[in-house]
Order: structure tokens, then C-alpha cells, then sequence
């Protein structure tokens, strides 16, 4: 019972947007086992990287 309780807020919290590290921090779990109540409620995770995607550093361009 506890677990899914721990599974459900956990998925809710990411679906609001938070961090895994922040979902865990905020339910006192480990991070594993944040990842792995939100993966068990069928949450697709986030990729990482994404955020990233497209931003360039004018500053730093290739020297040719």
C-alpha cells in the first residue's frame, strides 16, 4: 500500500514537472526508487538532453 501511494505521488510530481533527484528529495527516497514507482505508472520519462537541444554558444564557434 505504501509503495503505491510513494508511486503515485511520485508520478504526479514529475508530471508537474519536477526532477527525478527533486521527486526523491521531496518523498525521502532513494532516487531508484523514485525512477522506478514513476516508470511502474506508466509515466514516460524525459529525456535529459532534450533542454539542450538547439542551444549554441555564439561565443564558442568552430574555428575553420
Amino acid at each position: 500500500m505504501k509503495n503505491e501511494l510513494i508511486a503515485e505521488e511520485a508520478a504526479k510530481l514529475y508530471e508537474e514537472g519536477l526532477a527525478l533527484e527533486a521527486v526523491a528529495e521531496q518523498l525521502g527516497v532513494a532516487y531508484r526508487t523514485a525512477r522506478k514507482a514513476i516508470f511502474a505508472q506508466g509515466v514516460v520519462l524525459r529525456d535529459p538532453h532534450a533542454r539542450l537541444v538547439g542551444r549554441t554558444r555564439p561565443d564558442k564557434k568552430i574555428q575553420q
